[in-house]
């Protein structure tokens, strides 16, 4: 009796590991569903596309539904950095120049105010969303790749409260002539987005395409505009860039109003124009 007792005790045991680590697993993946993009998948996560690109060996920004991404591989004992002590000498783990390896004790803020940056700035270098993070982790402070400010007076760090901003709308229906929270066309819900931040906008693709400076797509960053003919008119279609081939647009009534589509799709990648930026 003695005996069937101790085995029933190791049964359940290893059923209560097993179950944790499963649960613990289920914390640190993610199954992608139709319409996901590397993007938003990062940004609900608190996390960066290019973390999600070096845990899972992705090769391009390419997603299939039903394939399991790791978003961690962090043990639970591994805690985000809280306390305030300024920031180390920088320490140049990667071999090449503009970035700082996280030591213990820092803190946004505390590494921002070091290299003469704002914490918007740093984040948006690292595309980052939250104030999380780690010891050993890799930061960008390299100052060349800032924007100036805008002729508007709008500074470095709105390009991510603007893609934020946007994605508060993503299944906003499609309406023709919409500049509204209730329904956009494709060029109203552009100019919505930045009238937001104090930046007015024409209603009119071909009109916002002739606004701010234009950029080559490899120079392209978040917050600018992309454009697209997708008739026979000259440029109709307007969107804005997200970074790593995204961007979002409100689309057409039949692909579901504001979504996020990718620039190397087949049809976005054959109707891209240019872009511009208006920050």
């Amino acid at each position: 009796m003695k005996r069937h007792l101790g085995l029933i005790c190791l049964i359940f045991l290893f059923l209560l590991a097993f179950s944790g680590s499963d649960l613990h697993a289920a914390q640190l993946t993610y199954i992608v569903k139709p319409g996901d993009n590397l993007w938003n998948i990062a940004v609900s996560h608190g996390t960066s596309v290019d973390k999600l690109k070096a845990l899972n060996n992705l090769p391009s920004d390419m997603l299939k539904p039903g394939q399991v991404l790791f978003l961690s591989r962090e043990t639970p004992a591994k805690q985000a950095t809280t306390q305030s002590a300024p920031p180390t000498a920088v320490v140049n783990r990667s071999g090449s120049d503009g970035f700082y390896v996280i030591q213990a004790g820092d803190t946004l803020s505390a590494i921002a105010d070091s290299f003469g940056l704002t914490v918007f700035q740093l984040k948006w270098l690292n595309n980052l969303t939250t104030d999380e993070i780690f010891v050993g982790e890799k930061l960008s402070v390299d100052k060349q790749r800032l924007t100036e400010v805008s002729r508007s007076g709008i500074s470095l760090g709105n390009p991510a409260l603007i893609i934020q901003k946007a994605s508060q709308y993503i299944g906003t229906p499609y309406r023709y002539g919409g500049e509204g929270p209730g329904g956009f066309d494709c060029s109203g819900f552009v100019r919505y987005i930045y009238s937001n931040f104090g930046i007015k906008l024409p209603h009119s693709a071909a009109a916002q395409s002739a606004m701010g400076q234009a950029v080559s797509r490899e120079e392209l960053l978040p917050g600018d505009l992309v454009f697209f003919c997708c008739g026979r008119g000259g440029i109709d279609h307007v969107g804005i860039y997200c970074g790593s081939d995204s961007f979002i647009h409100s689309s057409s009534p039949r692909s579901g109003g504001v979504i996020y589509s990718s620039l190397s799709e087949g049809y976005y990648a054959r109707t891209y124009h240019s872009a511009t930026r208006i920050l």
